[in-house]
């Protein structure tokens, strides 16, 4: 039985949201074709969480640099103070939900894992605004930056 069918018996049975939806948000089946999922529910949860983890660590680089990578530090300096404080409140409210799913791996619980899921693509629509200004003014820090080393300033 394909994902699809698997998860739309749980569907019915927790009331969870529509498969193409979470696909849309969390790219589900990134690979063509998986024989068989034998837990369909924690598959999915745990992919909800992949894309949690990607933006943790984008978001974290902001926070804490990596005193190694110039991009890293460059793009760090693109935030003041005060967007940093709110980002890491951002990274803290992801990083519990994350910590939340650690515990469901360890317990087992199909209807906790369908809670998860109603609750993880809630919190991703909102979380998703937030992330996409962000990202924006990351961008539009770089847009800067070539514009200054047009100008002769050095990159660092």
């Amino acid at each position: 039985m394909d994902l699809r069918n698997a998860y739309e018996k749980y569907q019915k049975k927790y009331g969870l949201p529509k498969y193409d939806e979470l696909d849309d948000e969390f790219e589900l089946l990134y690979f063509q074709k998986i024989e068989e999922i034998k837990f369909p529910l924690r598959f999915i949860r745990r992919r909800i969480i992949d894309k949690f983890n990607a933006f943790i660590h984008f978001l974290h680089g902001i926070l804490q640099p990596n005193t190694g990578s110039l991009i890293s530090l460059e793009e760090s300096k693109f935030f003041s103070d005060k967007e940093k404080d709110e980002i890491g409140k951002l990274v803290k409210e992801m990083i519990k939900f994350e910590r939340k799913s650690v515990l469901l791996d360890v317990e087992s619980n199909e209807k906790k894992d369908a809670d998860f899921i109603t609750e993880g693509l809630n919190k991703w629509k909102d979380l998703k605004k937030k992330i996409f200004l962000y990202s924006k003014k990351m961008q539009e820090g770089w847009d800067k930056e070539i514009t200054e080393d047009k100008k002769g300033h050095y990159f660092g």
